[in-house]
């Protein structure tokens, strides 16, 4: 007899903001689609440069609207039957004769754009935002570098893996020392400090580097990465975004402070340590991937000294969970 496996009990779309493009992906009269959430998405960028994620299905007679539709103005035009739909869901005119009024809505996400990526709030309920996402000052940064990974698993099981201190030494090579965690209300905030070997042409053969890292609900962290003996300033961008029931795309951006005089970090291009960065992020979160896919998720683990708090993390995620009337049951 086959056993089957206990079925994951958190909801597979926690409330949140989850990135849906990169700015640059939506230049003005731009029409794009995707799977969100366990939705289809339109995403489009007003002649005006008004950002705007929506369902893909037309409300009239259910055309996807990523499917030909094309902006017209301020506005998305159906390819069925011409309805224009405003950044807000209201029909605002078509080509029937007369121009008649259509009273029902599309359904659209709250949007906000931070540090060129373009945000959308997911909630079951449709309940409005909670919480905001702090913007970056990126001046004076290299430009960021971006990679996306599809990946089965839940979403919150890439945030609990910043918790999971003994991990980093088993499966990242790497002790942490320093460890300190909050929760922040609808952030939580972790640090750590981990030595390596120096990777750069200066300085001492090994270097500590400390990890400052706060994670905005569970479609954003942030960390912000500083190795003072060599200099080196980096940011590392986390943006998991569930795309259907367990499985989401993880995308991974990185950037680099400039130094204030010259073009060198430690006798290396800046250029060349940002991609360096770049490429060790994108490696760690590789490394974690089998086991994320092949993970088993358990409710209430007996955990082991030295594994850190996770289950103050999985509380204070559990805020994010919609409630049992809006999940379904």
């Amino acid at each position: 007899m086959t056993a089957v496996e206990p079925a994951d009990p958190r909801h597979p779309f926690p409330s949140g903001w989850y990135m849906a493009a990169r700015s640059a992906e939506l230049a003005p009269g731009a029409v794009a689609e995707r799977a969100f959430l366990g939705e289809q998405v339109v995403m489009f960028r007003t002649e005006a440069g008004e950002p705007a994620v929506a369902s893909a299905y037309c409300p009239h007679l259910g055309a996807n609207l990523a499917r030909g539709g094309e902006v017209v103005g301020e506005s998305l035009r159906c390819p069925f039957h011409s309805l224009r739909w405003a950044t807000d869901g209201r029909c605002v005119g078509s080509e029937y004769p007369g121009d008649p009024g259509y009273g029902v809505q599309l359904p659209t996400y709250p949007t906000v754009e931070r540090f060129g990526f373009t945000f959308a709030w997911h909630a079951s309920d449709c309940s409005e935002p909670t919480f905001d996402i702090p913007d970056l000052d990126l001046d004076g940064w290299t430009d960021m570098i971006v990679t996306t990974i599809p990946i089965a698993a839940h979403v919150e099981t890439i945030h609990e893996n910043g918790v999971d201190a003994v991990h980093f030494g088993i499966v990242h090579g790497f002790g942490l020392s320093g460890t300190a965690y909050e929760d922040r209300g609808t952030s939580f905030h972790s640090e750590f400090h981990f030595a390596t070997p120096n990777f750069l042409r200066e300085g001492p053969s090994e270097i500590t580097t400390f990890f400052d890292t706060d994670t905005f609900g569970m479609g954003y962290a942030r960390s912000l990465n500083t190795a003072e003996a060599v200099g080196l300033r980096y940011h590392v961008l986390l943006l998991p975004t569930p795309t259907t029931a367990g499985h989401l795309d993880f995308t991974i951006a990185t950037t680099v402070q400039r130094p204030a005089d010259g073009d060198r970090i430690a006798g290396v291009p800046v250029d060349e340590v940002a991609d360096f960065m770049h490429r060790g992020a994108v490696g760690g979160v590789r490394q974690d991937v089998p086991i994320w896919e092949g993970l088993r998720y358990v409710d209430h683990p007996r955990l082991v000294k030295g594994d850190g708090p996770i289950p103050r993390f999985r509380h204070w995620a559990s805020q994010f969970a919609p409630a049992v009337s809006a999940a379904g049951g």
